[in-house]
Parts: structure tokens; C-alpha cells; sequence
């Protein structure tokens, strides 16, 4: 089947604004990973809950998304220090798939719960610029996913710039190339883990609520973001800033010209096939960073 320049084009921009999201989604978990190098696999589930506080925050305060991101940003920051505290410092020391057992037990335990207070109903966001549109020759882009992608965008280059240029954003760094030797400068290693898990969770508080005006939250809605965040990371090389905004691109991209050229079916497989093709090919990811 052939596909005109113009669906193709559409095709393009949508896979480019998709990944930048995913970007910011995936960027938490790479970002905990490579200070930690612990996989959060209840990840998603805390997107799941920002995009329900986003929704409620809309539905039964009236506050734009945009504005509950100052809100729900902090708390979800909270929530991270919190998850360190409670659950991911005693998890550091033990076998790795004990570590994994851990987040995994967590992310069921948080699909239940969401399932129990909100049942299972789709929830949205509905405002006028819900359906608003800019029109670029053959292209349309949804304001709202304009929106999201720019503050994607956006967040992605603070982030980057408190990694390189911000003493603590060097500090992650150094714990992240040697725990050891980061100890024995003199840093607390404690309180960068749980910096790290701050920031990792709390990047969630800016695509929860921007995510609820174009996609549908529900309990199960964390746990396919939390794969295609691990299928990102994996792409771009586990640990890599830079391969996480490459790996998103990669998917986001890969799964809009499947879902236009073939169907919605074939774009839901596309992540997994690309993670099986690089596992092969090039299993250190695409930007791989040599870990201590």
C-alpha cells in the first residue's frame, strides 16, 4: 500500500511530537537508572497518577492542566523522595532481580489501587482547544499536542543544563560513573540517590497533565508507557541522557508511519520490534555510555 507525501509528512511531525513526549517520560527512568542503576518498573504507574491528579485537578477545581503542573510537580517529587525512602533504599543492596521484584510488586500494587478509587474509566481532559488545530499545508497539529511537545522540549533542555552545568547536576554524574569514588570525595551518596529519584519521578508531574488532554488516563494506562519507556532505553543505550531523546524520536517516529502506512495495530507492535532488532544488532543501545 502506498502512502501519499502529505499522510507521510502528517505522519513525520505526529512521530517527532510523540517521541518528545516520550522523551520526557523515558528521561526519569534512564536518569534513575544510571545514578541508581536500579530500573523503576512502577514508573508509569506514577505518569498514571499525575495524569489522574492533572484530571481531577481540571474536573473538580476547574484548573487548567498547565497550571495544575505546578501543583502536581512538586507532589510528585514528594512522591519519589518518599519511594527512596520507603522502598528503593533497602532494595540497593540486594540481587538485582530481587530489585526488580520490588518496583514490579509496587506497580501492581498501584494498578489495583487506581483500579479500586477510579474503576476502570477512561478520564480526559475536554477543553475548546482539545479539537483546536494549526494547519501547515497537508500537516494538522493538535494545539494540545503543540503544547506537550514544546513543554517536553523545554524540560528536556533545563534538565540538561542542570546535568552539565550545576555543581549538584555534576555531582549525579560523578555518583553515577563511580559510587565508590564519589564516596570517598565526600559525597552523600544517600541524598543524590534521593535527588535522583525526585527528579526522575517528579518529570512526571509536567507529562501527566499535559498527557490527560490528549490520551485517555485509566489504571492500566501507566503500564504501557512504563514498556515503552524501558524499549527507549534500551534503544538509546541504558543510562544515556542523549539516547533517551534519540530512542523516543526513534519510537515516536516509527510507530506514527507504521500506524499511517499499516494500522493502529501494527504501531502498538512497532517498540517491541525495534527493541528485538537492536538486542540483536546493537544490544549496548544506540548511544551507549560506558557504565563503572
Amino acid at each position: 500500500m502506498l502512502m501519499s507525501f502529505g499522510i507521510f509528512l502528517q505522519a513525520v511531525v505526529s512521530g517527532l511530537a510523540n517521541g518528545a513526549i516520550y522523551a520526557l517520560i523515558a528521561v526519569g527512568l534512564t536518569l534513575v537508572f544510571g545514578v541508581m542503576r536500579i530500573i523503576n518498573f512502577a514508573h508509569g504507574e506514577f505518569l498514571m497518577i499525575a495524569m489522574y491528579a492533572g484530571y481531577f485537578s481540571w474536573a473538580l477545581l476547574g484548573i487548567d492542566p498547565l497550571l495544575s503542573i505546578l501543583i502536581v510537580t512538586p507532589a510528585l517529587m514528594l512522591a519519589g523522595v518518599l519511594l527512596y525512602g520507603s522502598l528503593v533504599r533497602f532494595a540497593l543492596n540486594v540481587p538485582e532481580i530481587n530489585q526488580m521484584a520490588v518496583t514490579l510488586g509496587l506497580s501492581l500494587l498501584l494498578q489495583h489501587l487506581a483500579l479500586v478509587l477510579f474503576t476502570g474509566d477512561n478520564m480526559l481532559v475536554t477543553q475548546p482547544r482539545s479539537t483546536a488545530g494549526i494547519v501547515m499545508g497537508p500537516v494538522v497539529v493538535q494545539i494540545n499536542q503543540l503544547i506537550a511537545c514544546g513543554a517536553s522540549l523545554t524540560l528536556l533542555g533545563l534538565l540538561y543544563l542542570f546535568m552539565k552545568r550545576t555543581d549538584f547536576g555534576l555531582v549525579m554524574r560523578a555518583v553515577s560513573q563511580s559510587r565508590d569514588g564519589a564516596a570517598l570525595s565526600g559525597i552523600d551518596i544517600a541524598s543524590v540517590y534521593k535527588w535522583a529519584m525526585a527528579v526522575g519521578v517528579g518529570t512526571l508531574g509536567v507529562t501527566g497533565p499535559l498527557l490527560v488532554s490528549i490520551l485517555y488516563a485509566n489504571p492500566h494506562v501507566g503500564a504501557l508507557f512504563t514498556l515503552k519507556a524501558f524499549v527507549i532505553v534500551i534503544v538509546g543505550g541504558l543510562g544515556s541522557f542523549g539516547g533517551a531523546l534519540l530512542g523516543a524520536m526513534v519510537v515516536g517516529l516509527a510507530e506514527s508511519i507504521a500506524g499511517a502506512w499499516f494500522s493502529a495495530s501494527a504501531a502498538a507492535a512497532v517498540p517491541f520490534a525495534i527493541l528485538i532488532l537492536i538486542l540483536l544488532v546493537r544490544p549496548e543501545g544506540l548511544m551507549f555510555r560506558v557504565s563503572r
